[in-house]
């Protein structure tokens, strides 16, 4: 009634439309015009009554029309909310609506399980950072009994493990989906044999949407897993947009990657490694095999830098590394170990010796240390999202 009331003060509009009904819908507004005379104890107009149907729903009309909006322009959309954010730590529900719309795409489309691809994007920890976003979002909902309990256990695995809810018992389904959000939890705690943990972004997705969380909590909710929930978005993007980073087209004068100083190239035996800016935006890194093989390649974009950073720092040389961007397989012969990295994008392959490799991976530390060179390389993270 309060709400009513409400509607009712607000200034009177001055636009006039008319809407055509059909027979059934209009039947409806006339009774929903007698029941508003009874509520507010006066003749209420089929105009009013029309009025105050539109007034009733426009929160959410507004929601799907900023929703829309925003997602028929994606790119400088994302942008924008990860501007906004990094400025004002809050977003509209709209905003929550479109970055999970990306988050889902990128937690859930091209996903890389190793051994079948490495590494494994989304991470492990990745996925436990959206079981404890999607806890906080839903332990904030409006309405204590939410209607979307069993859609929450059937995407979080909890079908196949025969447990089952009832409309009748709120508390009884309330207690299952907390129940399997702990056991997905359990299963991604061994940090070689985890379990992905179903379609938890497609149910952060829906709590976002559908448990009537409002602007101000969603944003304490979510604070806490803004980093994850924007590197997915932003893979998201690159997915579904044709690999491209969440970056504005055109120059940007502003753009602080113009104005670094890159090191000046590493050298180790006949190994050289050079950083190099990519029209600027794009950080490459170059290395030259030497004089004797006369041979070089170029790394000119981030997603495969991401993968060829990660292969070095963290793949052991016990078995093959099968990626998306590059494959790496070790071999023996007389007690010395081989490398042979085979490049997807140039369809080359090149050796290397233990050394050498060993060599490679602390000049791509070394270049990757200095403060200016971190600085970019989380910029393009920022950009294309969790990668490599």
């Amino acid at each position: 009634m309060s709400t009513m009331m409400s509607i009712l003060k607000k200034k009177p509009r001055h636009e006039v439309i008319s809407i055509r009904l059909s027979e059934d819908r209009l039947k409806l507004l006339e009774r929903y015009q007698r029941v508003l005379s009874e509520r507010l104890k006066r003749e209420v107009s089929l105009g009013e009554a029309a009025f105050l149907v539109i007034e009733e729903r426009v929160e959410g009309m507004d929601r799907e029309t900023a929703r829309h909006e925003m997602l028929s322009t994606p790119t400088p959309s994302l942008y924008h909310i990860r501007k906004k954010w990094e400025s004002q730590h809050a977003l509209a529900v709209a905003e929550w609506d479109v970055l999970m719309h990306y988050v889902q795409i990128g937690a859930e489309e091209e996903v890389q399980e190793p051994p079948l691809l490495w590494p494994a994007i989304p991470s492990r920890e990745s996925y436990v950072t959206l079981l404890d976003a999607f806890e906080a979002v839903y332990l904030t909902r409006k309405n204590p009994a939410s209607k979307h309990a069993w859609y929450y256990v059937r995407n979080l695995g909890g079908d196949s493990a025969g447990v089952r809810t009832s409309d009748e018992k709120p508390e009884q389904n309330h207690q299952a989906v907390l129940k399997q959000i702990a056991a997905r939890k359990l299963l991604l705690k061994p940090s070689e044999k985890w379990e992905r943990p179903g379609s938890v972004a497609r149910c952060l997705l829906v709590a976002i949407r559908d448990e009537e969380v409002e602007g101000s909590k969603l944003d304490q909710a979510l604070a806490p897993f803004w980093p994850t929930l924007w590197g997915l978005a932003a893979r998201g993007h690159s997915l579904r947009h044709e690999r491209q980073p969440v970056r504005l087209v055109g120059p940007n004068e502003d753009d602080f990657r113009h104005r670094i100083i890159l090191p000046e190239p590493l050298e180790s035996d006949d190994l050289r490694l050079s950083l190099v800016g990519i029209g600027r935006p794009e950080l490459g890194m170059s290395i030259d095999l030497g004089p004797t093989r006369r041979m070089s390649f170029l790394i000119a974009r981030y997603p495969d830098l991401a993968e060829f950073q990660t292969m070095l720092a963290g793949w052991p040389m016990k078995r093959s590394w099968n990626g998306r961007h590059f494959v790496a397989t070790p071999s023996k012969e007389k007690g010395a170990t081989t490398i042979t990295l085979w490049l997807r994008r140039n369809d080359v392959g090149i050796e290397f010796t233990e050394r050498e490799w060993v060599a490679l991976r602390e000049l791509s530390q070394k270049a990757s240390a200095f403060p200016e060179v971190q600085r970019w390389l989380e910029e393009l993270r920022l950009e294309y999202g969790e990668q490599g």
